[in-house]
Parts: structure tokens; C-alpha cells; sequence
């Protein structure tokens, strides 16, 4: 099989890593892989002003813009990494 396979790219496009209402960070340029070995999704980007204790704090939620109107895909965070301002997590949609 195949690598990951990207299913959401957005560059220049800033989603939002929430903590409940709060946000935690905003993430650049990501993208949104599906590992179909590993069956399992994940969100790469580079965070914007991140809030070190809110990246911590459980559960959190990455939040994609949407057209001006609509609402966002939203993913629960399962694991994140994060090195040199950069974000890797594991994510599920909800």
C-alpha cells in the first residue's frame, strides 16, 4: 500500500486548537493525513502564538476554517507532539 494519503490541505489557512472554548493555539499551513496501515489520521502545521499550559490540557479539539458562513470540521486531539513550533498529533473526526 500506498504512504498517507492527505485528505485536507489547507496552506496559508489558520485552524484553531480549542481547549473547551479557549483557544490553545493556532495551526499554519496544516495538513491532514490518513495512514491506511496504520488506519489512523494525522494533523501536521506550524502553531501560531501557542498557550503552553492550554496545549496540555484534555480534551482538545483542532477546529478547520470553513467558507465564511459555515461551520468547521472539528477532530479530537488523541496525541500531540510538539518541536520547534511545529504540531503532530493523532486526531479523530467528530
Amino acid at each position: 500500500m500506498a504512504g498517507p494519503l492527505p485528505l485536507r490541505s489547507a496552506p496559508g489557512a489558520l485552524g484553531l486548537l480549542r481547549w473547551s472554548y479557549q483557544i490553545a493555539a493556532g495551526v499554519i499551513d496544516f495538513v491532514i493525513l490518513y495512514d491506511q496501515t496504520r488506519r489512523e489520521w494525522t494533523l501536521r502545521g506550524g502553531l501560531v502564538a501557542p498557550d503552553a499550559f492550554k496545549l496540555t490540557r484534555t480534551p482538545l479539539e483542532f477546529v478547520q476554517p470553513a467558507p465564511k458562513g459555515s461551520i468547521g470540521q472539528r477532530w479530537r486531539v488523541v496525541s500531540l507532539t510538539v518541536q520547534d513550533n511545529r504540531l503532530s498529533a493523532t486526531v479523530t473526526p467528530l
